[in-house]
C-alpha cells in the first residue's frame, strides 16, 4: 500500500527532486555516448555551422533525457513513492535509453540512418544468429550499465538530502536556451536555405527542427520567389563528407595475383538464365559458381554500380562524387600494381565513373560512346583487342558494362526466337498490360543476344589466359514487366524481387570446384570477398564495406538496397520499405504487396 499524508507527499517531493538529478547526470551521459555521432556526421565548413552543431546537440539529448523522465519516471514516482523500487525502475529505464541510443550510433556510423521498430528486430535477430562479433560487447555494456545507474541514482539519494542550496536554475537554464537556440536558428537558417545548418537536421535521432517558410511568406517577411531561386541552386550541393575507409588497411599481398575480369549485364535478371533464353551464360554458370538467391543493392544502374564497388549503400554516391573518391577495391588493384581496361556501353563520360569510381585512374578515356545493342558489340570487341595486348608479366582488371537490356534493345538485323515480339518502343508511351507479352518477348530477344555477346567474351578469355583470370558475371539491376499485376515496369520504379534479384556467377580458377549456393548474398558483399580472399586484405570487413563474405552461408541475414531517398530491408520472406519521411511499409516478398497481419505504414526516426 502506498503511504498517505505528509509521509507521502513527503516522500513524492524528495523522490521529484532526486529524479531530476537523476536526469541530469544521465543528459551528461547521453551526451557522452552521442558524441559519436558529432564525428560520424562530420563537423560543418564553417563557424555557425560548427556552433549550431554543439548548441543542437546539447538541447537535443537534454530534451530528449528529459522527455523520457516526464514520460516514464515522473508519473511512477507517484504510484510507487518507494525509495527503492523508483531508483531500480529509474536505473533499468536508463540502462535502456542510452543502450537504445549507443546502438543507434553503430546503425549510423553504417548506413547514415537512425533506428526504428523494424530495424532494431532484424538487428536482434542477426545478433542471435551471429558469432559475438559487433555484438559481443552488449553483454558488457548493459550489465555494467544497470550497476553503474543503481550506484548513481542511491549516491544521488544521499547526496540530494545533505544538499542546501539549489542548484536547478544555473544547471537548467543553459540547457533550455540550448534547446530554443537549436530551433529557433533552424528555422532561421531553413529560410535562408543555409546548408551548412540545415544539413544538420538527420544527424541525431528523433530530431524535428523547426521550419516557418510558410508562416514566414504569409507575414511577407520571405520572399517567397527568392527562396525558390535559393532552394534550386543548393539542390545538388550535398554538404556531407565520406570517411571511407575507416581506418588504414592491413595488407598482405598475395605472391602471385589472378587477372579479374568484371562483366556487369546490366538489366538481366535472375530468371533469365536458363538453358533456352541464355544457353552460353547457363553453361558456363554449371561450371563454375553460381549463386542463386542474389540481390543488388539498387534498382538503377548508378546506384547498383556504386555499391557493387563501394559496397556501401547508395546514398553515399554523390559524397564520393564530390570528393572524388574511388572505392577501396581500386585503390588496392593499383597498389598491387594491375593494368586496367575499362570498357562501357554508353561510354564512360558518366560522373559516376569520372568523379567516384575511376576518378584515381591516370589515362583512362571518359568519353561518350554509343549505347544500346551497337554499344554493348562496341564494348565486347574493344575487350577482346585489348586483352590481346596483356602479357603475364602483370595482372590487369577489367570492367566490362553492357546495357542494351535497359532500353530492350536489339541490332536492326536480328529479330529473336521470342514471338510474339514488340517491334519498336515508344519511350513517351506508358507501357500497358495488353502488350506485356510482346514486350516481354523483346526483353527475352535481348537477352538472348547479350548471351551471345557474353559467349563471345567468355570464350575470348579463356583461349586468351587460360585458368588465371577470375571471372565475375553479374547485372546492375533486373527488369520488371507488371509481373506482380501493380502497373510496376522496367527498373527504378520499386524494390520488387523482380527488379533486385540478378545473377552472379564466378570463375575462380584453381581454388574452388563448380557450386550452386542458395544462401542469401548481396552485391555489397563481392568487394570484401576480393579484398580478403584475393587481395589479401587483413583490415575488418566493416571498416569499408557493409557487406561480408560471398561464401558465409547465413540463411536469417538481411540484406539491404537503396537509393538517395528510399532504404528496402530484405530478410526471409518480409521486405520493409523505408522513405526519407520515417514512415515504413511491410511487404510480402512473393508479390510484393502489403502483409495483411502488419501495419501497412508506422512513423519511425529520422532520415539522413
Amino acid at each position: 500500500m502506498l503511504e498517505t499524508g505528509n509521509l507521502y507527499r513527503d516522500n513524492v517531493s524528495r523522490l521529484i527532486g532526486w529524479g531530476h538529478w537523476l536526469v541530469f547526470f544521465n543528459i551528461l551521459l547521453a551526451l557522452l555516448v552521442s558524441s559519436r555521432y558529432l564525428m560520424i556526421a562530420g563537423w560543418p565548413d564553417t563557424p555557425l555551422g560548427i556552433g549550431y552543431m554543439l548548441v543542437s546537440w546539447v538541447g537535443h539529448f537534454a530534451f530528449l533525457a528529459f522527455f523520457t523522465y516526464l514520460l516514464t519516471l515522473f508519473p511512477l514516482t507517484f504510484l510507487f513513492a518507494r525509495i527503492r523500487a523508483v531508483q531500480f525502475i529509474g536505473a533499468a529505464i536508463a540502462t535502456g535509453a542510452l543502450t537504445l541510443l549507443l546502438v543507434d550510433t553503430q546503425v549510423f556510423s553504417l548506413f547514415k540512418f537512425h533506428l526504428n521498430p523494424t530495424v532494431w528486430r532484424l538487428l536482434l535477430e542477426q545478433a542471435q544468429a551471429e558469432e559475438a562479433s559487433g555484438w559481443g560487447w552488449l553483454f558488457v555494456w548493459v550489465p555494467v550499465l544497470f550497476l553503474f545507474e543503481l550506484w548513481l541514482a542511491g549516491w544521488l539519494w544521499r547526496w540530494s538530502q545533505r544538499r542546501r542550496r539549489s542548484l536547478t536554475l544555473p544547471l537548467a537554464l543553459p540547457l533550455l536556451v540550448s534547446f530554443f537556440l537549436t530551433h529557433s536558428v533552424h528555422i532561421w537558417a531553413d529560410a535562408l536555405v543555409y546548408t551548412p545548418i540545415t544539413d544538420q537536421k538527420a544527424n541525431f535521432p528523433l530530431s524535428y527542427p523547426m521550419t516557418a517558410k510558410s508562416f514566414l511568406i504569409k507575414q511577407g517577411w520571405l520572399d517567397e520567389d527568392q527562396y525558390r531561386q535559393l532552394s534550386q541552386q543548393v539542390a545538388e550541393q550535398p554538404g556531407r563528407r565520406l570517411n571511407y575507409p575507416l581506418r588504414p588497411l592491413s595488407v598482405q599481398a598475395p605472391d602471385k595475383a589472378p587477372n579479374i575480369l568484371l562483366v556487369v549485364a546490366d538489366g538481366l535478371r535472375a530468371d533469365q538464365l536458363d538453358a533456352i533464353t541464355m544457353p552460353n551464360l547457363n553453361r558456363f554458370a554449371s561450371r563454375h559458381l553460381r549463386f542463386d538467391n542474389h540481390l543488388s543493392a539498387g534498382n538503377r544502374p548508378h546506384t547498383s554500380l556504386f555499391s557493387l564497388f563501394y559496397s556501401l549503400p547508395a546514398h553515399y554516391h554523390r559524397d564520393a562524387e564530390q570528393e572524388g573518391m574511388a572505392p577501396v577495391l581500386l585503390d588496392e588493384l593499383q597498389r598491387q600494381d594491375y593494368r586496367f581496361g575499362l570498357f562501357a556501353s554508353g561510354g564512360l563520360d558518366k560522373p559516376l565513373y569520372q568523379d567516384a569510381i575511376f576518378s584515381t585512374l591516370r589515362n583512362q578515356p571518359f568519353e561518350a560512346a554509343a549505347g544500346g545493342a551497337t554499344g554493348d558489340r562496341q564494348a565486347v570487341a574493344d575487350f577482346g583487342v585489348w586483352l590481346e595486348q596483356q602479357d603475364e608479366q602483370r595482372p590487369w582488371f577489367s570492367f566490362v558494362y553492357l546495357d542494351a537490356l535497359n532500353e530492350l534493345d536489339l541490332p536492326a538485323d536480328t529479330e529473336g526466337p521470342f514471338q510474339p515480339s514488340l517491334k519498336q518502343l515508344n519511350p513517351v508511351r506508358a507501357y500497358q498490360n495488353e502488350q506485356r507479352d510482346a514486350l516481354f518477348n523483346r526483353y527475352r530477344n535481348a537477352v538472348f543476344y547479350t548471351d551471345r555477346l557474353l559467349g563471345q567474351l567468355l570464350a575470348r578469355v579463356k583461349q586468351a589466359t587460360g585458368d588465371n583470370t577470375l571471372v565475375i558475371v553479374t547485372s546492375g539491376h533486373g527488369m520488371e514487366f507488371n509481373d506482380n499485376d501493380n502497373n510496376t515496369w522496367g527498373f527504378g520504379t520499386a524494390y520488387s524481387p523482380y527488379q533486385l534479384r540478378v545473377p552472379l556467377i564466378i570463375d575462380w580458377p584453381g581454388q574452388r570446384q563448380p557450386a550452386l549456393f542458395n544462401h542469401p548474398t548481396s552485391q555489397l558483399d563481392l568487394v570484401p570477398t576480393l579484398m580478403r580472399q584475393v587481395l589479401g586484405v587483413q583490415s575488418p570487413l566493416r571498416s569499408f564495406s557493409t557487406g561480408q563474405s560471398l561464401f558465409k552461408a547465413d540463411a536469417s541475414r538481411w540484406r539491404l538496397a537503396s537509393d538517395e531517398e528510399e532504404y528496402v530491408i530484405y530478410q526471409q520472406d518480409d521486405i520493409t520499405l523505408f522513405n526519407r519521411r520515417g514512415d515504413f511499409q511491410l511487404l510480402r516478398a512473393q508479390d510484393y504487396q502489403p502483409k495483411p497481419d502488419a501495419a501497412r505504414s508506422c512513423h519511425c526516426y529520422c532520415w539522413s
